[in-house]
């Protein structure tokens, strides 16, 4: 008989429809009673938006592309790695969500749908440079993924003021396709975990370079204050909720001058629009502005449907990227005080950076000294290495001591 992994897609959606559905409730279950939030994994946080997320992803495709049982199903486990797996901390948590996956699909869909999955899997729009329409694909080459991305790179860095000389290997080239896959999803927000020098800033300017949306942040100068904050958030909706152009927010924890920031953002994620934020002569500008907009919409042609129109383009075109370290205290109330900053972000956890990678980085920077040969760059690439990665060790073993010490003071 004909195994259902070579059938069409069409003719095995019917059984495959249920098994879907089934798995990631499974996945969903058995993440919220087996991964709890703790002082090290606060963002361990999980809700019913993480189920409609994995499948506002699958629909993100077109059927053409995507023409066979098995392909579907790498789909399948593929969003939901975006949205359960990029959270998780360490090398354990992952083997143990790529297990449960895995044995849901299995159950759910069938064995025979295991072997279809392998890694790494890619899907992603950006692989044909200038495409328009951009394709939402599976990326069955993974060899053209580095040359892609450079030649992103180059163009950004050939237009941009502020080069990056980055480095582009395979961790950071995830990542990439990672926060383009979230910026051309309407309300699409990202949640960037890591630590400082981990490159979250520079592959967010590099993916809303890719993603075509214009990139605004903030510049904390001496003096900054609410009216400044105020007026800087007033830009940035204006542009995505009048012009309607996709509009990236790149905001850092290093930029938070008072907690009330927080609270805009907060209001941005869950709704779209700060209270208070426009004053009523700014309220009319802004209602005559979107008029012609919410008009082409079919829209009532009242004050509070126009304004109602200017919040849902506001919600759909701005994509708020938050890089945010989770080292400390600080951060573990900011999630508690501001539950949208989970709820409503896609969250990608930083993982440090392997040591080929350190070792590359270390030679690129070495590469146009005069050492002495190469056999010495490549010595001295490698100390750095070494260095690097010791000093990272030595740090995670204090912060785990003084977590630690922390639990045991509260109990």
């Amino acid at each position: 008989t004909t195994e259902i992994y070579t059938l069409s897609l069409h003719d095995a959606l019917p059984i495959l429809a249920n098994g879907v559905v089934d798995a990631t409730i499974e996945v969903y279950n058995t993440i919220l009673r087996d991964l709890r939030p703790t002082p090290a994994k606060s963002h361990y946080q999980f809700n019913l938006r993480d189920i409609s997320k994995v499948f506002q992803g699958v629909l993100m495709t077109l059927p053409s592309k995507f023409k066979t049982a098995s392909s579907f199903i790498r789909l399948f486990v593929h969003e939901n790695q975006r949205i359960f797996g990029d959270r998780l901390i360490n090398a354990g948590d992952h083997e143990w969500f790529d297990d449960l996956i895995l044995k849901c699909t299995s159950t759910h869909c069938g064995e025979e749908h295991v072997a279809a999955v392998t890694y790494p899997l890619v899907i992603a729009d950006f692989m044909v440079p200038g495409a328009d329409p951009r394709i939402y694909e599976e990326v069955t080459d993974i060899s053209q993924l580095q040359p892609t991305i450079e030649e992103y790179l180059n163009d950004y860095n050939a237009e941009s003021k502020q080069p990056m000389p980055l480095v582009m290997f395979m961790d950071a080239i995830q990542h990439v396709a990672r926060i383009t896959r979230v910026l051309r999803q309407p309300k699409g927000n990202m949640l960037l975990l890591g630590v400082g020098g981990s490159g979250r800033q520079s592959l967010s300017r590099l993916s809303t370079f890719m993603a075509e949306c214009k990139i605004f942040s903030i510049e904390i100068t001496k003096g900054y204050g609410l009216s400044e904050w105020r007026e800087s958030l007033k830009e940035i909706l204006l542009y995505a909720g009048i012009k309607a152009q996709p509009a990236v927010f790149l905001f850092s924890d290093t930029q938070i001058v008072f907690e009330g920031m927080l609270e805009d953002i907060n209001n941005i994620l869950n709704a779209g629009e700060v209270p208070d934020l426009f004053a009523v002569d700014e309220l009319g500008k802004i209602v005559e502005a979107v008029r012609p907009l919410a008009k082409a919409a079919g829209k009532l042609e009242t004050k509070d449907v126009i304004y109602a129109h200017f919040v849902q383009l506001c919600r759909e075109n701005l994509h708020v990227v938050l890089t945010f370290s989770p080292v400390g205290e600080a951060f573990r109330n900011r999630l508690r005080m501001f539950p949208s900053l989970v709820n409503c972000c896609t969250i990608d956890w930083f993982m440090p950076w392997p040591k080929d990678a350190l070792k590359s980085v270390a030679l690129q920077f070495l590469e146009k000294v005069d050492l002495g040969g190469d056999n010495m760059k490549d010595a001295v690439a490698e100390v750095c290495m070494t260095i690097h990665s010791s000093v990272r060790e030595a740090s995670e073993r204090s912060e785990e001591r003084r977590v630690g010490k922390e639990c045991r003071s509260r109990w």
